[in-house]
């Protein structure tokens, strides 16, 4: 056994050698792993609980809001109506709610009704449609 025994030998040492080099680094890879994954699993266990909170007390609130918050909402819904019925017919139109002949018919129920508009509106109105007439006609 001589010199070829001896080859064989320190090749087999340096073979267990290089194992035990890659077991010790594949463990602190996994160490390092594993310290980040459970890093990250309390950062999603924390969010997830905290939305769990917020949600909760959000849906406390919504059961325990006293009437004075609905009351404000319909108190400006009533202000709301309260404005002049041509102010209300306007902004319909122009926000495309109404077409030019629904404009026209609700607006002379308005100016029939005199709810709010007087005399010299009325005028100023009918002018201004005439003008809006005549212009779609050409």
């Amino acid at each position: 056994m001589g010199r070829l025994g001896t080859l064989v030998l320190k090749g087999l040492g340096l073979l267990v050698l290089a194992f035990i080099v890659l077991s010790v680094l594949a463990t602190i890879v996994g160490i390092a792993i594993n310290v980040v994954m459970a890093i990250v699993s309390i950062v999603v266990s924390l969010a997830v609980l905290g939305l769990v909170v917020v949600g909760i007390a959000w849906l406390f609130s919504e059961l325990t809001a006293d009437d004075d918050s609905t009351a404000e909402y319909d108190t400006f819904d009533r202000v709301e109506d309260n404005r002049d019925p041509k102010a209300r017919l306007q902004e319909r139109y122009v926000a495309g709610e109404l077409t030019d002949a629904e404009f026209e018919r609700e607006l002379d129920r308005v100016m029939q009704s005199g709810d709010a508009i007087d005399r010299s509106e009325h005028s100023d109105v009918t002018r201004s449609r005439d003008v809006e007439r005549d212009r779609s006609r050409r």
